[in-house]
């Protein structure tokens, strides 16, 4: 059992894992990527509502249904869970450990996550960048999470996909893992 620990985990890559992430599927890729790199960006970070951002990509893509009907589709194409890392989190959990999701999301896919896809009822809560009002990697982020939780940096475990990101947590001091496999996150975590 942890003392006085916190287990945080990445969405994207590491719990859910589609075989292709919605965006990269659209085209014309340039409009896509425009929006995701652009107008999205205010969406995750709990500033923009992303049902009246959508339009402009909509149009650009041809696309004749409501937001709400893209969103469904998005949210639906990226529901692949990571099973076998589920059920580690689940053991870890059941062991006494806190587990929270540190991931870049904006409100209605966090929702879909905890709601749908019962991410809820994996974790003690979450850290998502909508939340937070700041995304990983920026330094701002780690340390509204930590404030947050009431702990030292070295006290919470965190695990992503994504190197900048990990290099992010490591430089706030959190005990920052690349997350590769299910076997790798057990090996470590068991040592923990």
């Amino acid at each position: 059992m942890p003392d006085n620990r916190a287990l945080l985990l990445d969405v994207d890559g590491v719990l859910v894992i589609p075989p292709e992430m919605f965006g990269l599927t659209l085209t014309p890729q340039d409009a896509a990527q425009e929006f995701f790199f652009g107008p999205f960006l205010n969406a995750s970070v709990g500033q923009a509502e992303l049902p009246e951002l959508l339009p402009p990509l909509l149009a650009a893509l041809g696309y004749v249904d409501t937001p709400e009907q893209f969103m469904a589709g998005w949210f639906a194409a990226e529901n692949h869970p990571n099973t076998p890392l589920l059920g580690e989190v689940r053991a870890l959990r059941a062991a006494g450990w806190p587990v929270y999701l540190a991931t870049n999301q904006e409100r209605h896919r966090l929702k879909y996550l905890l709601h749908d896809m019962e991410l809820g009822q994996l974790v003690d809560g979450e850290f998502a960048s909508c939340t937070v009002g700041v995304r990983k990697p920026d330094a701002a982020y780690f340390e509204r999470v930590q404030k947050r939780l009431g702990l030292l940096p070295q006290q919470i475990v965190f695990w992503d996909d994504a190197a900048g990101n990990v290099a992010g947590a490591l430089a706030a001091g959190w005990a920052a893992h690349l997350y590769i496999d299910v076997a790798g996150f057990r090996a470590v975590m068991t040592g923990l």
